[in-house]
């Protein structure tokens, strides 16, 4: 995997498409009527997945005791952050306004549960390790 030791700025992308595979799969075998894929919820969280991806290419590349390392791991905490509190919120929020007026359909999924964003954070960890040891 010569390819990733080159361009390891496609490994977090990888990991994010992964995730998104990943949840549709999740999706199929809940037997969900709406499959996400590339879409906000779900388990895992692609973004968790991204940024965790991410952190784990700039520690390989640049160490833990970098700027870089520190900054990206500050950026994937608030991503993380995002998905689990601000974006829950907004969901909820969707949730009573659609109780309010129910021709408005908006969409209730927009947040994370903390085992989806924990999820999405390992299995983005675990993809960038593979990509960069292999």
């Amino acid at each position: 995997m010569e390819f990733f030791r080159e361009y390891p700025i496609s490994i977090p992308f990888v990991a994010i498409l992964a995730a998104e595979i990943a949840k549709a799969m999740v999706d199929l075998f809940r037997q969900r009527h709406k499959i996400r894929f590339i879409n906000t919820g779900g388990m895992p969280s692609g973004h968790s997945s991204f940024v965790s991806a991410l952190v784990v290419v700039v520690a390989y590349r640049e160490g833990l005791q970098s700027t870089a390392f520190m900054t990206s791991a500050v950026v994937a905490l608030v991503v993380m952050y995002d998905a689990i509190n601000v974006r829950n919120e907004a969901g909820q929020h969707a949730y009573w306004l659609n109780k309010l007026m129910p021709k408005a359909k908006l969409e209730e999924s927009l947040g994370h549960t903390h085992i989806e964003v924990i999820v999405g954070a390992l299995f983005g960890a675990t993809v960038a390790f593979i990509l960069l040891t292999v």
